[in-house]
């Protein structure tokens, strides 16, 4: 089991916080925040129609496939975790730069490949350090994540009113130099490589891999056009920031609940439950655009169909390798999720043309029905929490 920080009896709330994995997780996320709500809208404002915003939106989360397996193989067997994440965060601001001379769709797509690359290469050394480091309480450093990227989002959403889609760019490189500076102050993630053993996998790894990638599959008209969605509608972008940030507060108060949530439920049981309101949340979006309250009710859900679906699934990851495989089982979670996140942007884009915004998110909720399909019946009940 993932060994718990050991806290001052007494201490103050701040003195408990481990600032420095803190900070990370804080402008990582975001630039998360300013990427996800917001990156579709200023693509779409440089001209770029659905099919060509869902292939840009791919290439994000093709880089997800490939950087994590980078990111963990280094840090597994070469073990200076903390070099690595420096590293790659300073040569994801300096290729994100290139951003403001890139023009047409070859130009953009290399800039936004080669700066998620190293952008994703710094996150699973740090979730495979802060899982090892804090255990069930895991979740209460990521939260950090969550509440930097609920401020980037309400910041941005009255600044994009205000000066237009210029505004993004600079902000998100600001952001990726926050973030730079933040791995100044990381400790040592690992003074050694962990202790080498064969890569073995236990039972049931496969099919939980496929449910993951199939959850990110359903999650690609979200991430792509739910904000184009949404100002289709007539919502400007203070109202999308504030949809978006009303997700995340959700989320963090489930990240902050969730040792009680493990105590009392099985990991098997919670990864299930976060499908089947996926499944809710996708039929909500598709019927109900134009309520706000039904939006909202959709938005809460994001607590579940991701705040806790990613505790849990960070969980699992662990219980399906052995020893001194944990970074390299966080990449292979990573990688999944990556490769969902691609067919799902590339597909809702060349939906979206054809049949409209209801219809790809009911589309959406068929492929997160399947992927409840595979948790039940393939993912096993019983795996342990680390490896």
């Amino acid at each position: 089991m993932p060994v718990a920080r050991q806290q001052q009896p007494g201490a103050p709330w701040w003195a408990r916080i481990d600032w420095p994995r803190s900070s990370y997780y804080w402008w990582y996320f975001s630039v998360l925040g300013a990427l996800v709500p917001y990156w579709p809208l200023y693509l779409e404002a440089r001209g770029f129609g659905p099919r060509a915003l869902g292939e840009l939106m791919g290439v994000l989360a093709v880089t997800r496939v490939i950087a994590p397996q980078a990111g963990g193989f280094l840090s597994d067997h070469w073990g200076h975790r903390t070099a690595i994440v420096r590293v790659a965060a300073g040569l994801a601001l300096l290729v994100f730069l290139a951003m403001t001379a890139a023009r047409g769709f070859l130009a953009v797509a290399l800039v936004m490949a080669g700066f998620s690359f190293f952008w994703y290469a710094t996150l699973p050394p740090l979730e495979a350090s802060t899982l090892a480091r804090h255990g069930d309480r895991y979740g209460r450093v990521r939260l950090w994540g969550s509440v930097g990227f609920i401020v980037m989002v309400l910041a941005l959403g009255p600044l994009w009113d205000r000066f237009g889609s210029a505004v993004l760019v600079p902000v998100i490189a600001l952001a990726l130099l926050a973030l730079w500076f933040s791995t100044l102050a990381l400790p040592p993630l690992a003074a050694r490589p962990e202790p080498r053993a064969p890569f073995r996998v236990r039972p049931g790894l496969w099919p939980f891999l496929a449910a993951c990638f199939l959850m990110q599959v359903s999650f690609g008209p979200y991430y792509t056009f739910y904000s184009v969605y949404l100002s289709h509608y007539g919502y400007d972008k203070t109202a999308i920031g504030a949809l978006w940030a009303l997700g995340v507060v959700c989320e963090i108060l489930v990240f902050w609940q969730a040792p009680r949530l493990f105590a009392r439920f099985r990991d098997h049981a919670l990864f299930a439950w976060t499908f089947a309101l996926a499944i809710l949340r996708w039929i909500l979006i598709a019927q109900a655009p134009r309520s706000g309250l039904v939006l909202l009710l959709a938005q809460i859900l994001h607590a579940f169909t991701f705040g806790l679906y990613h505790a849990v699934a960070i969980r699992l990851a662990g219980g399906f390798t052995g020893a001194g495989m944990r970074a390299r089982a966080q990449a292979l979670y990573g990688s999944a999720a990556g490769a969902g996140a691609a067919l799902g942007a590339v597909a809702s884009g060349q939906l979206w043309p054809l049949v409209g915004g209801q219809a790809t998110f009911l589309w959406a909720a068929a492929v997160a029905a399947l992927a409840l399909a595979v948790v039940i019946l393939w993912v096993p009940r019983q795996v342990a929490a680390s490896g």
